[in-house]
């Protein structure tokens, strides 16, 4: 048996029709584990059929504790419940409709045992595809960048320890949310998932991680993220808009002492932000809303020629009255 006592925590909001499914899929773990707890947190949820598999799983399981989210609504502040309640040392985090694959859990405790000074974990994961298929490898191998920095863990098998990633963290990140086994403490002393950020609160958790504290990602794929027709990134994909949270997320860090070393790169990341949403615009024939998010990605890289020339075609459309 491992010292390590872990609580995983579980936000969720009218899922009902997964929740069983996801609860499941940790309860199923085997683990050597000293306390192990599940923290589900109800996000104000409203349907009958998610409030009935709450009451059922709190009334027929011991390892379950059900709470609810008295504040904000959103997945940001419902984790921070679910980490302040936590009884023990570690947290781990799921989506109330992704899913552990067996073993998962094991992969991550064993870097807890084997490496005294981790507080941070990751993992790698698969897509779920709503026919049923899987994305064909752990995501992070199609991944040029993250694949080139997490090659030496996927060569040996063991865990690999980065120090203090930021800067790997602001070119990709190298986690994903249902993959994370973090100390409570830690997630504590960087002040949590920010309420008002929804798609990239934990981006920006990661982040501030990062600036604390060294990342250690276990070479192994040990969840499965569903993708169905509400998720965040379904929706992003299918219309092609970037969430606007993505430039209060990168203006939070900008604004961040911590983060001063890495100013320039921060002012990079809301200029691209900020092209994107100019293409947008431009795709919705609104030319005037792209030129003014064109004129804001420029105040931030005033010297970048892409940006330059995407205004220009875009003043030309509107000129031409056309797209």
């Amino acid at each position: 048996m491992t010292g390590c006592g872990l609580s995983v925590v579980i936000p969720c909001h009218n899922d009902g029709k997964y929740l069983s499914e996801a609860i499941e899929s940790v309860l199923s773990q085997e683990h050597r584990l000293r306390s192990f707890e599940v923290v589900v947190v109800d996000d104000h949820s409203t349907d009958e059929e998610t409030r009935e598999v709450l009451e059922r799983w709190a009334r027929e399981d011991r390892a379950i504790r059900v709470l609810r989210n008295p504040g904000a609504s959103g997945p940001g502040t419902a984790r921070n419940v679910g980490v302040d309640a936590a009884a023990n040392e570690w947290v781990a985090f799921l989506d109330a409709d992704d899913s552990w694959l067996p073993g998962g859990l094991q992969a991550r405790v064993e870097v807890v045992d084997t490496e005294p000074d981790a507080a941070w974990i990751g993992a790698d994961f698969r897509e779920w595809y709503e026919n049923g298929s899987l994305e064909a490898t752990g995501h992070y191998h199609k991944d040029d960048f993250v694949g080139a920095i997490l090659a030496p863990a996927y060569r040996s098998g063991r865990a690999l320890r980065l120090e203090r990633p930021v800067e790997h963290f602001l070119r990709s990140s190298l986690t994903w949310t249902g993959t994370v086994m973090v100390k409570r403490a830690l997630v504590q002393l960087v002040g949590g998932f920010h309420p008002s950020l929804r798609g990239p609160e934990d981006l920006h958790l990661w982040y501030r991680l990062a600036l604390e504290n060294d990342f250690f990602f276990a070479p192994h794929v040990v969840a499965l993220y569903r993708q169905h027709a509400s998720s965040l990134i379904s929706r992003a994909r299918r219309t092609g808009q970037l969430p606007k949270e993505w430039d209060a997320l990168y203006r939070l860090l900008a604004g961040h002492p911590g983060f001063r070393p890495w100013r320039r790169q921060l002012r990079a990341k809301l200029a691209s932000v900020h092209a994107s949403y100019a293409w947008e615009y431009r795709q919705a024939s609104r030319p005037w809303g792209a030129i003014r998010a064109a004129l804001r990605a420029l105040s931030y890289t005033p010297a970048e020629p892409r940006i330059w020339k995407g205004l220009l075609g875009i003043v030309r459309a509107a000129a031409m009255g056309k797209r």
